[in-house]
């Protein structure tokens, strides 16, 4: 019978979860995992830095909706990626991360690099473990993989011994777990969907808040269709933008203090009431909210919520729709000529206007304002920016 060593078990077990590049730093014990790629259809993309693989898969599968996968070799290169499981795991983002470690065999007595490394993971991850034997590989990368992107998605670390990972093994005796991870997104209750429906037909000043959350089921559909319908303003997050266009009228980036402070029902999608939106205390203390999550445990965190719908984004936000659906005959055109929508133009406008001089500005050293207005003017439409913190990220905004 034919032999596969298990370093192929890994890189084959990437490959059957349909992911096409990783990212890594080659070097012992996990080298061959990126050299196996080619063989499997896998590219391998290398980096300077371990923390750095950790960065880019994150994004990638951000950008991609899948799953990031990085590599790192043992010792120094896996403590490298703990920054980057973190952010994956703060940011709630898919990331498999495979770390080399020593020998099995010579665990305790000082082998070259040799690290604990699952508990460093442990608290900055939904799971970390060790695979105990080549021949399980398969089953446990279909687990890290189904566990990272089930529910709340976040980063899973795999820690892989090199005797593990230079193990030979029979082909034909290998299991490879199949039909393992359901796809079918879960739905809100209904009761709680009706409710607010019904809260946001009856708003005078209803507002939408779009988070990143929403990126794992993509509901643009459901996001333009909702806002459209009612003529209700929204509000995404930095990361939350691009689901509904930038430019769609609706959107009151511009406006965000106003929008905030001023509705009485406000629509939380894919977004935590975190450090990002003040905790919930910018929002007027009488305003009804709505929050639509994955994860219960997030609903009702630092501000109480009127009605909390657990589920998929775009299957809860279908189903406000479909009770919307006959009711909502002339919403749109009175929200259009009514004083809410009104107020928050004149403030868009407004603020625009305030940085108008410093997006013309023509100044050595180049304001901030003006670099990225030169360098929106020049790429196209759909480009995707990544901003830096502090002053840039706050222009970017």
């Amino acid at each position: 019978m034919a032999l596969i060593e298990g370093s192929a078990l890994v890189t084959k077990s990437i490959a059957n979860e349909g992911i096409t590049t990783l990212f890594g730093l080659a070097g012992g014990p996990i080298v061959e995992v990126m050299g196996y790629g080619p063989q499997y259809g896998v590219r391998p993309i290398g980096v300077r830095h371990e923390q750095a693989a950790t960065f880019a898969a994150t994004a990638y599968g951000y950008v991609r909706n899948e799953v990031g996968v990085a590599v790192l070799a043992a010792g120094p290169g896996v403590t490298n990626g703990v920054t980057g499981a973190h952010v994956a795991f703060d940011n709630c983002m898919p990331l498999v991360i495979i770390g080399g470690s020593g020998p099995q065999t010579g665990r305790y007595s000082g082998t070259f690099q040799e690290t604990d490394n699952v508990p460093m993971f442990r608290g900055i991850t939904k799971m970390a473990v060790q695979v105990d034997n080549a021949s399980r590989i398969p089953e446990y990368m279909a687990m890290a993989f189904r566990k990272a992107k089930t529910g709340r998605p976040g980063p899973v670390y795999l820690d892989l011994p090199s005797d593990v990972l230079q193990e030979m093994v029979e082909e034909d005796s290998v299991h490879w777990p199949t039909d393992y991870y359901t796809d079918a997104p879960p739905q809100g209750n209904p009761e709680q969907v009706a409710r607010a429906a019904d809260m946001l037909l009856n708003a005078e000043r209803p507002a939408m808040i779009v988070g990143k959350g929403v990126r794992w089921s993509e509901p643009t559909q459901q996001l333009t269709g909702l806002v459209e319908t009612l003529g209700m303003p929204y509000l995404p997050s930095p990361m939350g933008r691009g689901f509904i266009p930038d430019d769609h009228p609706m959107n009151f980036n511009a406006a965000r203090s106003t929008l905030m402070q001023g509705a009485d029902v406000i629509l939380v999608v894919g977004a935590r009431l975190n450090w990002m939106f003040d905790f919930g205390r910018r929002f007027a203390p009488d305003a009804k909210i709505i929050h639509i999550d994955i994860e219960p445990e997030e609903i009702g965190l630092n501000r109480k919520v009127d009605v909390g719908i657990v589920g998929d984004a775009g299957q809860a936000l279908g189903q406000i729709l479909a009770e919307l659906e006959g009711r909502t005959d002339g919403v749109r055109d009175r929200a259009e000529e009514g004083p809410w929508l009104t107020a928050l133009r004149e403030k868009a406008a407004s603020n625009a206007e305030s940085i108008q001089p410093f997006m013309e500005a023509d100044t050595t050293p180049i304001k901030t304002y003006r670099l990225l207005t030169e360098v929106r003017n020049v790429f196209p439409r759909d480009t995707i920016y990544s901003v830096d913190g502090q002053i840039t990220l706050a222009t970017g905004r």
